[in-house]
């Protein structure tokens, strides 16, 4: 008999290579660019950690393994910097999906090694699962008046503007939360595209460790008693914009990606709406809610391709999201799609800025 007639029956620690593995599940996403396509991990939710969420800070291309046999042991594996500043393989086998996105990520089930032993560190914060669906606990901050304002109203007011704060958007406004619970520090401002001096400053990936080639950003101007006021929130994950990226080019070492901003969540609504609060969940309805299916890859050598994530008028560089059809899923349709360019045939409805006033 042939090895074909003994399908490989592979489990999560020989696909990760390891035995020390945690189990969870991992939220991602298929995208396509011009001249290549990834795996894009999205959030990281332990099994294991009484509800704890870690999120990507940076990331390599996606590793998957075909086997000719009804594909239950096909698998796709990645390596991931978690915000706490762990490293993880993860894996996920191509029957773990259980949950497809009407954002057009994937939920596995999955396993992750840390590169350490040591216990999983500082998550990002809590979620849970509600009637099938992934949440949250995220924080809007704001000022003492607005928070009267929105808990008089029982809503929360969406924003046109972009994530630099520094050109109102058309066709979209977001209502902006954070992984953060309070900000308190120059540093927490950072993290949300804010700055006490109003400027945030940036060094290309293969520019000298020297003043002379940072480049800086104008972002809102605020402190953190501006922002003193923190208001918890659960919000599907469904719910929630992808992060734009970075991709890093080191001229001696290989390319990685990385998230921008990976503690702000934003929460996209048609222009004008308003987020309903129903006790502490934040509703959106389907006639308001809305997602791009993009997002944007900034060149991170360049003081253009760093600046791009920030003031979203950069659409030459494009991750579009490819949404498996009803029944697929991410490895499934990789395997579907092998070698073909799917770039040019995806039109995605893209941020529009509107004209300055």
């Amino acid at each position: 008999m042939s090895d074909a007639d003994y399908p490989p029956v592979l489990t999560y620690a020989q696909a990760l290579g390891s035995d020390h593995i945690k189990r969870g599940f991992l939220k991602c996403r298929l995208v396509h660019m011009e001249d290549r396509s990834f795996v894009m991990p999205d959030l990281l939710f332990s099994a294991e950690m009484r509800g704890e969420f870690f999120a990507a800070r940076f990331f390599t291309a996606n590793q998957i393994a075909f086997f000719e046999d009804d594909g239950s042991a096909d698998f796709c594996r990645l390596a991931v910097d978690l915000m706490n500043g762990t490293r993880v393989q993860v894996a996920f086998f191509r029957n773990d999906a259980v949950r497809t996105c009407r954002d057009g990520s994937i939920i596995y089930r999955c396993a992750f090694s840390p590169t350490s032993r040591k216990a999983m560190r500082q998550p990002c914060g809590k979620w849970r699962r509600r009637n099938g669906a992934f949440e949250l606990l995220l924080y809007h901050h704001t000022n003492p008046e607005a928070e009267k304002g929105i808990r008089a109203s029982g809503e929360l007011w969406s924003s046109p503007w972009n994530i630099q704060g520094s050109r109102k958007l058309e066709n979209i406004s977001y209502c902006y939360f954070t992984s953060i619970p309070s900000i308190r520090s120059e540093e927490h401002l950072r993290d949300v595209a804010m700055s006490q001096s109003g400027v945030a400053h940036f060094l290309p990936t293969n520019a000298p460790y020297s003043p002379e080639f940072v480049s800086a950003l104008e972002v809102p101007k605020r402190t953190p008693k501006d922002m003193g006021r923190s208001l918890g929130y659960w919000i599907d994950v469904e719910d929630v914009s992808p992060n734009h990226l970075w991709l890093h080019r080191p001229m001696l070492d290989a390319a990685y990606y990385e998230v921008v901003l990976p503690r702000v969540y934003r929460v996209g609504v048609e222009t004008g709406h308003t987020l309903p609060i129903d006790g502490k969940r934040v509703q959106v309805s389907p006639s308001s809610r809305k997602l791009l299916k993009y997002v944007v890859v900034g060149l991170a050598d360049s003081p253009e391709g760093l600046a791009a994530p920030y003031n979203e008028e950069e659409t030459l560089s494009l991750a579009k999201i490819d949404a498996p059809a009803e029944g697929e899923e991410i490895i499934s349709t990789w395997k579907a799609k092998k070698n073909s360019h799917q770039y040019s045939d995806m039109p995605v409805e893209v941020a529009q800025l509107a004209a300055q006033e």
